[in-house]
């Protein structure tokens, strides 16, 4: 029978090995804050809508801004995500109340309109993804 200091020992190997982050608690969102993204070296979220999604999830709307392009940085005025992919990619509250960009709200009554999906995967590959799909197909090899 493991005594009082094995059962101690135990729990502290078992703390040491378990990963910190587990004992996090995920961030409180809010509409209006500014989170810079894991991965992405200047693009931020910025949160418009939080609201329930069926299958007891929630969606979050963001605007994703200052996304480096070949072009200079632009931005996606309105991207809805799943809570447990935004909660994923973000790194650092930056600032609240920032004000959406204007087209914030041209895009989230489209996508309401359409009865649109959420992206379930990170920021930073919904990303990619999407600049993926609008860049110009190189030029055939001669």
């Amino acid at each position: 029978m493991p005594t009082r200091s094995d059962v101690i020992r135990g729990g502290l190997a078992l703390a040491v090995l378990w990963p910190a982050a587990a004992f996090a608690q995920p961030p409180d969102l809010a509409v209006g804050q500014d989170w810079s993204i894991k991965g992405a070296a200047t693009a931020r979220v910025i949160i418009g809508r939080i609201e329930p999604w069926p299958g007891g999830r929630t969606a979050v709307s963001v605007s994703i801004v200052d996304i480096p392009t070949d072009h200079g940085p632009t931005t996606f005025a309105h991207a809805p995500f799943e809570k447990a992919a935004i909660v994923a990619s973000l790194d650092r509250l930056l600032a609240t109340n920032v004000p959406l960009p204007s087209a914030f709200e041209q895009g989230y009554q489209t996508w309401k309109s359409a009865n649109g999906g959420i992206f379930t995967i990170s920021v930073s590959q919904a990303i990619a993804m999407t600049l993926g799909t609008i860049r110009p197909a190189a030029p055939p090899a001669p």
